[in-house]
């Protein structure tokens, strides 16, 4: 049987050289790319479901369906870190509507959402780097598509629940979510990429 590449064989490799890794089956390009990306993910899963179990699970299923489906990956379309955050949110979505007949345990105010569930210091500062990216992303929307992305992705509402929170046409909620995926994706990019400028 042969041996599986080793993760410092690529652990400088970037996402589309993992996606390429996983599609193949190479399963230490999955956790490498789970180390990458889980602190946002798992952070987005706990502001959707305010549930730390239920987010623990959750974020295994997410990776474990983007195992499965990385050969279909157009990075063309998305960059991974926008697919598995929509990921997430459809996921977290689903299961908050199965489980809304059953009640939930609220997060302790005191919870930073962005704490990753790993103890390791270094995954915890990647974890704060993401987050500040993302908090400074969202910045930099309008305050039309900001509203409506937090409703979808933090509150865990559909586009037609949003609408009737704004006050606003079906149409013009899936508008400014589109747009305002569109421009958190474009200043995220520009932003992981003067990070990596920045690295010794």
């Amino acid at each position: 049987m042969p041996a599986l590449n080793s993760e410092a064989s690529f652990a400088a490799d970037d996402d589309d050289a993992l996606i390429a890794r996983i599609a193949g089956g190479d399963a230490p390009a999955l956790s490498l790319l789970y180390d990458r990306h889980s602190p946002l993910i798992y952070s987005i899963l706990l502001r959707v479901l305010r549930n730390r179990a239920e987010a623990d699970d959750l974020l295994i299923d997410v990776f474990q369906e983007f195992w499965q489906r990385a050969n279909r990956f157009d990075a063309s379309r998305s960059s991974v870190t926008s697919y598995l955050a929509m990921l997430a949110r459809s996921r977290a979505v689903d299961r908050l509507r199965s489980n809304r007949a059953r009640p939930t345990v609220p997060l302790d105010p005191a919870f930073d959402t962005t704490e990753s569930n790993a103890s390791d210091p270094s995954q915890r500062a990647q974890s704060d780097e993401q987050a500040g990216q993302l908090r400074r992303a969202v910045t930099q929307l309008s305050d039309e598509q900001r509203q409506a992305i937090e409703c979808a992705f933090f509150d865990g509402l559909s586009h037609t629940e949003i609408a009737e929170r704004l006050g606003k046409p079906l149409g013009t909620v899936k508008t400014h979510i589109r747009q305002g995926i569109i421009r958190l994706r474009d200043v995220l990019r520009i932003s992981i990429g003067q990070s990596e400028e920045t690295k010794p």
